[in-house]
Formats: structure tokens, C-alpha cells, sequence
């Protein structure tokens, strides 16, 4: 049925099925991850806007999956690709919530609100997706705003302006990191 098949230093399954004698051949390998390898970071730039994706794993297991099984032994990413991935990875955790801190402080809001408009990113992208993301952060923030803030309906209003330009710079902040961090995968 399947065997291994020693070619250089690599190892590569060959799945030969005698009634119709298909190989499984090392190239046909190759192409399948590096088709995982782009499907891993289209999904993690999906997780950008999706937050129940985890962007940043994704990537990860893109590089990972092409270090340890498609790159040749010896041959993968160096050592200064690895260290440079950890840095962009801790911002991009820090991304969220420090615009989201950011903006809505910047626009009036409590921590309180910016815990609502957290709160409103979570449950909208599973109660009104996509859309919910937008409308529900910003409607947490005017309702904390005016019922326990005693925030007039101005104030309230622009603090939630606030959390959805937090929102939608998060997500440049993040795209921009990612697209970095590919594009540092391929050069490396």
C-alpha cells in the first residue's frame, strides 16, 4: 500500500494503489504544502476581521510546517527570521488592545468602555457577523457611556465613534504586521 521513500536527505511518502497504479509522487507533496502553507496565511489575515481565528498561530504554523517538513534539513529559516517573528508577534497580539485603549480613551471613553466595546467585537461575530463587529461595540459604548458614565447623548455618541475607529485601525495595524511577516517568510 504506502511506503517511505528515501530521496537525499528527505523523507517522502509514495502511495502506490495497484489498481490504478497512483503515485504519490514528491513534487505533487511539495505543491499540496506549500497550498497548506498559502491557505494558512489567507487565514490568518481572516482572522484579522474574524477574531475567533487566531491569526497569528496560523502564521505560525506556516512557517513552521514549511521549516520543519518542506525546507530541506539545515536549510530552513534563520535564526534572525525567528527572533524578528517573535517581535511582530508580540504587536500583534498588543495591536487590539492598544488601539482599542487608545482611541477610546482619546475620544472620552472609560476602561469600562473600552471593555464594552471588547465585549461587543465577541459577541457580534456571533450574533450579527460580520457586521456585528462594527454595530455592537459601538452601541455597548454609548449604552456604558450614558447609563453608568451620566455621559450626555453627544458625549456617549462620539466615545462610540471612538471604539469603531479602534476597531478599523486595529485591523490596518494588523494587516500591515502580517503582510510584513510574509512577506519576510518568502524573502527569507
Amino acid at each position: 500500500m504506502g511506503s517511505i521513500r528515501t530521496v537525499g536527505e528527505t523523507f517522502c511518502p509514495v502511495i502506490r494503489i495497484s489498481s490504478c497504479n497512483l503515485k504519490w509522487e514528491d513534487t505533487d507533496l511539495e505543491i499540496v504544502l506549500w497550498i497548506i502553507i498559502g491557505l494558512l496565511f489567507a487565514l490568518s489575515l481572516a482572522g484579522i476581521f474574524i477574531p475567533v481565528l487566531p491569526d497569528t498561530i496560523l502564521l505560525w504554523a506556516g512557517f513552521l510546517l514549511y521549516h520543519f517538513v518542506l525546507a530541506e534539513p539545515g536549510a530552513g529559516l534563520p535564526a534572525s527570521f525567528w527572533w524578528g517573528m517573535a517581535v511582530l508577534s508580540v504587536l500583534l497580539y498588543g495591536a487590539d488592545l492598544m488601539t482599542n485603549l487608545y482611541f477610546v480613551k482619546k475620544y472620552g471613553g472609560s476602561k469600562l468602555s473600552s471593555l464594552g466595546a471588547i465585549a461587543g467585537i465577541i459577541l457580534g461575530l456571533f450574533l450579527f457577523p460580520p457586521f456585528g463587529m462594527l454595530i455592537l461595540p459601538f452601541l455597548f459604548v454609548i449604552g456604558i457611556e450614558m447609563l453608568v458614565q451620566k455621559q450626555s447623548p453627544e458625549k456617549a455618541f462620539k466615545v462610540g465613534i471612538g471604539s469603531l475607529v479602534a476597531f478599523l485601525s486595529s485591523a490596518v495595524v494588523k494587516l500591515i504586521l502580517q503582510v510584513i511577516m510574509i512577506i519576510w517568510f518568502f524573502l527569507a
